[in-house]
């Protein structure tokens, strides 16, 4: 079983375990919610794993790290003293598990929309 199907597995039954824990009695429309939003949910954490990737949040990292080592004079005086260089070099993640999630989360998004259109239009 790829990671792909097996994504798809797990969130399927994700989603029939929310759509019986909501309030009101089961129905297709509540499961088809509930897809909808394991869908939602499985493209937003691929979303993030690409910021992560692109390392978009070096730079907010970096700046906070000199501001405060700049306004902290007890850290400023060790840093001349000891001769320290700053760290210019992050950290480089990789996430594989990433576009699975993405073509998981877009298929079930995709899937919820296009059954509920055609059940609310027939």
């Amino acid at each position: 079983m790829t990671s792909r199907a097996g994504i798809l597995i797990i969130s399927l039954f994700f989603s029939i375990l929310l759509s019986f824990l909501m309030d009101s009695p089961w129905t297709v429309l509540k499961w088809l919610d509930a897809v909808f939003l394991v869908g939602l949910f499985l493209l937003m954490a691929s979303a993030v794993m690409a910021l992560i990737e692109g390392r978009f949040f070096d730079a907010f990292v970096h700046s906070t790290k000199n501001f405060f080592a700049k306004v902290n004079k007890k850290e400023q005086l060790i840093r001349e003293s000891e001769r320290r260089q700053e760290n210019l070099h992050g950290y480089a993640r990789s996430f594989p598990i990433r576009k699975s999630l993405f073509f998981a989360g877009l298929l079930m998004s995709l899937f919820s929309l296009i059954l509920s259109a055609a059940l609310y239009y027939s």
